[in-house]
């Protein structure tokens, strides 16, 4: 629908409804809605017609609304009546969609009548408390964390980022500290309280502290001490991260830089004068690598302390690599790369790596990439054939082999078979199938199930479940700058067999192994579809047949 007919319609629908267009942009209206049976004034601004910006109502009097505690209101942009996930509205039918959005703010304030508005604040308390600038919390908060501090870091962007961290953390960048940091910890969702909704001056933030059923409210003194020290401190509650600190008045600060006022004399300072005291109210964000990680799984990463070791840092490895630190590897535990190669012209229509890296060994310059994900992060790179290191990689949990190349797959499947170690457990293997025609993962915990080689145990024979139609002439062509030749396919097949390899990584780390072999077809002329399996050993394999007491 054309933008000035969808305006027509919608100015239609409105005037219909008694509302009038007031400005000062065109499509801005003031009318009323209906609320617990009364009329109530708003001013409804309709910033863009294809609804990719939603609509906008406020109210024009907050007395015409009787509850004292009203929730989703207190926004920039008025009447909060849509999650932030979205709203689905259809901009074909444009008046229908105001309408929509008018009955959504008229139910969204009818909660507050229904006795919800309480309930509904204090799920969103962190968006009322806001005022100042966020802080991003990179220290962990499971439990109350000492010597923590706030930082001013630059980010590669050039903006300012406000950092809490453990003191000597930050490896990666340089912390210009600005004040000590204390976090309090509440077991029980913090809220408003009894005649204060979010603190602006010391006295009303110990009425807030006190009456909070989660905090301590014997520990007011220890938090009090904090803030006369000019320490900035956070209350962390299953609903909010919040924090205060104090606007120090600056007859105060010149005596203690002069040295007339002693630290020591600063609680009952401020206790005196608690009354005219304002305070600075902040919102922390959990940006820890466990809850960065954790996130999107729906608990805590299972892989976040095991020892992994990725052998490849070419195609598939290098986006392995990042959904693996992106999953919570490297977080507590080891992440180990090897490879022994450089990244070259022809590796980069494929490659995590981008051009600054050409002529840096593979897993030297995957470390110093992956690394920027998180200033927590550590990698280990280790340019060298990694079956020459056995020694050291028997000692991870879990060998990753992304290499796709065929010696290379069986000899880490010997290995892994015949010394594994006393932590080593579980062997990857993922690779793309001829020239991309699908992809495949395969797990093997040296159980009951086969080994990698079962999977083609004879190498004059075929796959025993093949991603593609191996019929097809594989097609490799020679490349330039003395790499040699080179199989063609497109990144998709790398991120495809790199993401059925970290799908299978979380689902083994989390107990639950589920099919050991993985398939996905990348091209469709070509991929033959397999379904997720455990395959059987086969009495033919020259890997472990002899240690089930199987061959010819």
């Amino acid at each position: 629908m054309d933008p000035d007919e969808a305006l027509d319609v919608i100015d239609a629908t409105l005037r219909e409804r008694g509302f009038r267009e007031v400005g000062p942009g065109r499509a801005d209206y003031e009318g009323a809605i209906r609320v617990h049976g009364a009329q109530v004034d708003v001013r409804l601004h309709i910033p863009d017609v294809r609804f990719i910006e939603l609509p906008e109502v406020h109210l024009k009097d907050r007395s015409q609304v009787s509850p004292e505690l009203l929730a989703h209101v207190e926004t920039r942009t008025g009447i909060c009546y849509a999650s932030q996930t979205g709203l689905p509205i259809d901009m074909f039918e444009p008046g229908e969609a105001i309408l929509l959005i008018l009955s959504l703010a008229s139910r969204t304030l009818e909660t507050s009548y229904a006795g919800g508005a309480l309930r509904d604040v204090i799920d969103e308390y962190q968006a009322y408390w806001r005022e100042k600038g966020g802080v991003r919390f990179l220290a962990p908060l499971s439990q109350e964390t000492e010597k923590l501090q706030l930082s001013k870091i630059e980010l590669e962007s050039g903006q300012p980022n406000f950092v809490v961290h453990t003191q000597g953390s930050l490896a990666h960048y340089k912390p210009v500290k600005l004040q000590d940091v204390t976090v309090r910890q509440s077991s029980t969702p913090l809220g408003p309280t009894q005649g204060v909704r979010v603190p602006s001056t010391l006295a009303e933030l110990e009425q807030w502290y006190c009456q909070q059923v989660g905090l301590n409210g014997s520990g007011w003194p220890g938090v009090l001490r904090d803030l006369a020290n000019q320490a900035l401190v956070f209350f962390d509650a299953p609903n909010a991260l919040i924090g205060a600190s104090l606007c120090m008045p600056t007859e105060i600060l010149a005596g203690v830089k002069k040295g007339s006022i002693r630290h020591s004399k600063l609680p009952q300072l401020v206790e005196a004068r608690k009354a005219t005291i304002a305070i600075d109210r902040y919102e922390g964000t959990r940006s820890d690598l466990d809850s960065i990680t954790s996130r999107n799984i729906g608990m805590s990463s299972p892989i976040l302390e095991l020892d992994i070791a990725l052998v490849g840092g070419g195609t598939i490895g290098g986006y392995l690599a990042k959904f693996i630190v992106q999953s919570g590897g490297g977080a507590k535990g080891r992440l180990r790369i090897y490879d022994d190669d450089i990244l070259k012209e022809g590796n980069l229509g494929r490659h995590l790596l981008p051009y600054g890296f050409l002529g840096m060994n593979k897993a030297k310059a995957l470390k110093a990439e992956l690394e920027r994900f998180h200033p927590d992060l550590e990698i280990e790179a280790v340019p060298k054939n990694a079956l020459r290191d056995w020694t050291e990689l028997r000692k991870f949990n879990l060998i990753v082999d992304a290499t796709g190349d065929w010696n290379v797959q069986n000899a880490l499947n010997a290995e892994f078979l015949n010394a594994r170690g006393d932590t080593l457990s579980a062997m990857l293997h993922c690779w793309v199938f001829m020239n991309g025609a699908g992809a495949q993962s395969f797990l093997n915990l040296a159980d009951d199930f086969a080994c990698f080689r079962c999977l083609r145990p004879k190498l004059s024979g075929g796959w025993r479940y093949p991603a593609g139609d191996e019929r097809d002439e594989l097609n490799t062509v020679p490349a330039t700058c003395g790499e040699g030749s080179y199989i063609p396919f497109s990144v998709d097949a790398s991120v495809t067999a790199a993401a059925l390899a970290n799908k299978a990584l979380l689902d083994w780390a989390n107990g639950q192994p589920g099919p050991r072999l993985r398939s996905a077809i990348t091209d469709h002329t070509r991929g033959r579809y397999q379904k997720y399996r455990s395959p059987e050993p086969s009495k033919h394999c020259p890997a472990c047949a002899h240690q089930r007491g199987e061959g010819e």
